[in-house]
This record gives C-alpha cells, sequence and structure tokens, in this order.
C-alpha cells in the first residue's frame, strides 16, 4: 500500500537518499588508507580517479536525465536510481581490481544523478509556494544527514568488519530500502494520473537566463564548500595543531581530528537549511535571504583565514552556512518560477554547473598551494570575496514575495 500524506512522501524520500550515500561516503572515507586500497588491488592515484569517476560522469549526464526526469514517471526512476546504486554497491564488494570499482563508481554517478534530479523534482512536486523553502529544507537536512551518519558509521563498520563485509551490508540496505520504495513509494507528477492531460501539455521552452541565474550560486558554494574547504581542512587545521593534539594524556592524530571537525561542521548545514527554508516561507524573499546567507559565509570565511582559533572556528561555522542555505534555496526558487514541466531539465542544469564547481575546487586550491606563494589564509579571503559576489548577485535580483 502506498503512502499518500506529502509529509511521509517527504521522509521515505529523505530517508532512502540518506541511506543511498552509505556505500559512497564510505568509500571517502576509508578507501585512502593505504592498507585499504590494497585490498582491493588499487594504488593511491587510483583511488583518486576512483573518487572523482561519479562527479565525471554526472557533468554529462546531468542534462539528460533533467530532460528524462520531464518526461517519465517520478516513481519509475527513483526506483531504478536506488537499483543501480545497490548494484554499484555490490561491485564494491566483490570487485578485486581498480576496473571493477571504477565500473561500481560510473553506476553510482548514474544512480545519484537520478536521484538527486528527480528527488528534488518530487519534492517540488508535493510543495507549493507557502511550504516549498520548508519542505525542501528539510530534504536537504536529510541530504545531511546521511551524509554525517553514512561517513562515521562506514568508517566504524570498516574497522569492525573489514571493508568488504561493509560493502556487502551497505548493498543489502540500500537493496531493502529499493524494495521499500517500490512498495511505498507513489507518483508525484500528477501529469500521470491522466493520459489525457498529459498529451494536452504544451511544450514549455527552458528559461535559459534564469536558470543559468539559479546556476552561478551553485556553482560558486560547491566551488568553496564542496572544493576548496574540503580538500583543505586538514592542511588549515594543521596550521593551528600540528599534527595532533594531547588531550588528558590522550594524543589524538591530525586525521582523526580532521574527520571530527568536518562532522561538527556538518551541524551547520543540518540546522541552516531547514530553517533558512522556514524563513523564505515567512518573508517570502528568497533571493534576499540567499544574499544574506551569502554574506555570513563570506564573514565566515574571512574569519577562518585569522590566526587566533576560537575566531577561526567561528568562522568555520559560518562559512558553511551559505552551502546549506543555497542548495535549500535555489531548488526553491526554481519551484517557484518554472512549469512543472520543465524542472526536471532545469535542475539538470543547476546540478551539472555545481558538479564542475566541486570538481574544480580541490585542484584549484592545491594547485594554488603548490606555488608556494598563495597561502590558505589568502586562499580563504579569496573565497571570501567570492561569496560577497553571491551575496551581491542575490541581492540585485527580484526580491518580491516567492523571489
Amino acid at each position: 500500500m502506498r503512502i499518500k500524506s506529502d509529509r511521509q512522501i517527504l521522509n521515505l524520500i529523505g530517508f532512502g537518499t540518506a541511506i543511498s550515500l552509505l556505500g559512497d561516503a564510505t568509500l571517502y572515507t576509508v578507501l585512502p588508507e593505504p592498507t585499504i586500497a590494497a585490498q582491493v588491488g588499487v594504488s593511491l592515484t587510483m583511488v583518486g580517479i576512483l573518487l572523482g569517476a561519479n562527479r565525471a560522469v554526472r557533468l554529462l549526464l546531468n542534462s539528460p536525465i533533467g530532460i528524462l526526469a520531464d518526461r517519465l514517471p517520478r516513481r519509475f526512476l527513483l526506483i531504478l536510481s536506488l537499483g543501480i546504486g545497490t548494484i554499484a554497491n555490490f561491485t564494491y564488494a566483490f570487485g578485486q581490481s581498480f576496473w571493477s570499482i571504477l565500473m561500481g563508481r560510473i553506476l553510482w554517478g548514474i544512480a545519484w544523478s537520478i536521484l538527486w534530479i528527480v528527488g528534488n523534482a518530487a519534492i517540488l512536486d508535493i510543495s507549493n509556494n507557502k511550504n516549498r523553502g520548508r519542505i525542501r529544507g528539510r530534504y536537504q537536512m536529510w541530504f545531511y544527514i546521511g551524509v554525517a551518519f553514512s561517513s562515521f558509521l562506514g568508517g566504524l563498520l570498516t574497522d569492525l568488519f573489514g571493508f568488504r563485509a561493509t560493502m556487502w551490508l551497505t548493498a543489502g540496505l540500500l537493496g531493502a530500502t529499493t524494495l521499500l520504495w517500490f512498495f511505498l513509494m507513489p507518483e508525484t507528477k500528477k501529469a500521470y494520473a491522466s493520459k489525457t492531460e498529459e498529451k494536452k501539455q504544451v511544450a514549455v521552452q527552458t528559461p535559459w537566463k534564469f536558470v543559468i541565474s539559479l546556476a552561478l550560486p551553485v556553482f560558486i558554494s560547491r566551488f568553496i564548500s564542496m572544493g576548496i574547504l574540503a580538500a583543505t581542512a586538514i592542511l588549515w587545521l594543521s596550521r593551528f595543531i600540528g599534527n595532533g593534539l594531547e588531550i588528558a594524556s590522550v594524543y589524538i592524530p591530525l586525521a582523526t581530528i580532521t574527520g571530527a571537525f568536518t562532522a561538527f561542521t556538518m551541524l551547520a548545514n543540518i540546522t541552516s537549511a531547514p530553517l533558512i527554508g522556514h524563513l523564505s516561507d515567512r518573508i517570502g524573499r528568497r533571493w534576499l535571504i540567499l544574499g544574506g546567507s551569502a554574506l555570513i559565509g563570506g564573514i565566515g570565511l574571512g574569519l577562518m583565514s585569522s590566526h587566533w582559533l576560537p575566531a577561526a572556528l567561528i568562522g568555520a561555522l559560518l562559512a558553511q552556512v551559505t552551502g546549506g542555505s543555497t542548495e535549500a534555496l535555489i531548488p526553491t526558487i526554481a519551484g517557484d518560477h518554472i512549469e512543472k514541466t520543465a524542472r526536471g531539465r532545469a535542475l539538470g542544469i543547476v546540478y551539472t554547473f555545481g558538479d564542475l564547481g566541486s570538481t574544480l575546487g580541490p585542484p584549484t586550491a592545491l594547485g594554488l598551494l603548490n606555488t608556494e606563494v598563495v597561502t590558505i589564509p589568502l586562499i580563504y579571503q579569496l573565497s571570501a570575496i567570492l561569496f560577497l559576489g553571491v551575496a551581491l548577485f542575490s541581492f540585485l535580483q527580484k526580491t518580491s514575495p516567492t523571489h
């Protein structure tokens, strides 16, 4: 029996999205460890390729999948995404070489592209101008919970049972979630309820100028948050604590502290996404709120460049607000102003820009640092200027209600 409540649909999609991240987050957490990489027959150089392969796939597929999202039922595509994701996790579990794991990463790139674009489109289906920010913010909160929970659980299970056993377990959990969606997931695209209505739909052109205006903040946000900050976190912390920290006669190495720091800063995203979404529903001026959050992020990055640790830690939390707010508000603004029959295409374009930003961020930051002329504080200050640019860009957009 399929569920009907919009709140239940939100939680069902959100739960499945969070569970789907188990395998991917585990790979990012443990595969860079040389002994674990050796278990699957790959070198550290190969690990870098494997971890980035899924993003490369998404750069190519986001736009075509966005078109499919407008033409095919959401239910079918969502279940298909988890099915492909399950196969990807099984591939990680039994893979014995670089090529077998690479195949799994390609499959996961396809699965996530479908899941994230169609999942967001489905969330827009069950919302309206009065509650869209709140509902989209809660879905983003599910994503961040999935990232934090999956990273922690993946590392813990690997330590307890080993890499392959963990991958078998994640594949089983994702397969079970696929079955859960098969039995409970309803169709959210109401146009499919009537074949007559479907035939009468007039083709809607993609509003390119507006979509690009949505894509730019996502590109810069991911370039900084998922790219620069993620790639330099351990180097930034080493400026303050060196190779580790001794607390109560217990020495904690830098890598462990970095993992805990990342999980801690994730709380800012988990908290800010639903709050910002709810605030945008109450006030209605979504671009204005987005600009304010970018301003906060810019201030946070400026504080992160400080040599005083308390100020830098406060800045690290503030810097994360922009990422959570952007991911919550941009799809919400798209839902406010783009016809239902073109939302999939629009989201596909927006997330292509986003994936491009998160892909370019790490090599840009690390490449600048390798010049030995540019320092981490300078990179963060330049990033702060980019966030301030997003703030100005957002303030210049229309600020009437629901904009």
